[in-house]
């Protein structure tokens, strides 16, 4: 069997389960924007303005480099599938795994007793978007790959400005 045959036979096998199509509509549309508006409106007014900045910035570049990504690498979407949502355009990374893991490495490092529904709740995403049927497994693996990079590289950014901060060469409040 190869490889793609078994994506396929994985997405068959997901997708095969109508019960969750509720669960998996209800997490398409919040990986849509919902949740991730409502991370960022928690760490504004949660007293991290930084942090909710640096969050809605670490999005957009996840957003963009997935885009960039999927048009150069040009995979199809599965076929032959009962789609839950609606899904156009080229399939690889998966932006909803890529954000829903970027958020899980962002917050990990402030996530507390919370950092394992952070990444449960990646995992879950990432498994609802080949469920649906908009996704093969490598879409997903590529998509959180990606997140975590991009969660990591924007962790470095933040700390990297409050040591700029600390030693005086950039004015802001570095615990905003």
């Amino acid at each position: 069997m190869s490889f793609s045959s078994m994506e396929v036979q994985i997405v068959q096998m997901l997708n095969s389960y109508p019960a969750l199509d509720p669960l998996m509509v209800f997490l398409s549309v919040m990986g849509e924007g919902l949740l991730w508006v409502l991370i960022g409106t928690y760490l504004y007014f949660s007293g991290s303005k930084r942090k909710a900045v640096y969050f809605g910035l670490m999005l957009l570049s996840v957003w963009v480099v997935a885009t960039v990504l999927k048009s150069w690498l040009m995979v199809p979407r599965p076929e032959d599938v009962r789609f839950v949502v609606e899904a156009s355009g080229y399939s690889m990374p998966s932006i909803h795994s890529g954000v829903a893991f970027a958020t899980a490495m962002f917050l990990h490092p402030i996530a507390g007793k919370y950092k394992t529904f952070l990444w449960t709740g990646a995992l879950i995403m990432a498994v609802s978007r080949v469920s649906a049927g908009v996704h093969y497994p490598s879409d997903v693996i590529a998509g959180a790959f990606l997140g975590i990079v991009m969660g990591y590289l924007w962790i470095r950014i933040d700390a990297g400005m409050v040591s700029l901060c600390k030693k005086g060469r950039i004015r802001f409040n570095p615990r905003s």
